[in-house]
């Protein structure tokens, strides 16, 4: 079992904010792929041409339609450059979580470093002072 430090609270704290932040990328992925596939889908709508013979006035509705789906293409198209603006900020915000995280268990391993040091230390001492002190005892 690793040696406590006052900096474990510290890690486990940053491991959570590294968590949370995992957790908000995620969301962000899937709202790019969602919002990706909104594009998809009205694009696919404006290519298809739904006019045929007919009266002048269903050509006018047909081309109203159409109008509605260029709008539907363009504000997916924002939604979707909104979408990876969040996903490059969560992105962004994950690897300073994980940089705190790294930073702060590597202070951890450092100080458990020297706590076991100084139990070696501390052993090898009481060991000495036990062998001298049966080497030196009268026979």
């Amino acid at each position: 079992m690793p040696p406590p430090t006052r900096v474990d609270k510290v890690v486990e704290l940053r491991e959570r904010a590294e968590d949370h932040a995992l957790a908000g990328l995620a969301r962000a992925q899937a709202t790019v792929t969602s919002a990706s596939a909104r594009l998809a889908r009205a694009v696919e709508v404006t290519r298809r041409d739904g006019r045929a013979g007919g009266p002048v006035e269903l050509w006018q509705v047909d081309e109203l339609v159409h109008r509605r789906a260029l709008q539907d293409v363009r504000a997916a198209e924002a939604a979707l450059r909104e979408a990876r603006q969040r996903e490059a900020q969560a992105r962004d915000g994950y690897a300073a979580a994980r940089q705190g995280t790294k930073i702060v268990q590597r202070v951890q391993e450092r100080r458990r470093a020297e706590i076991r040091g100084e139990r070696e230390k501390r052993e090898r001492r009481e060991v000495d002072e036990l062998a001298t002190l049966r080497f030196n005892l009268p026979r």
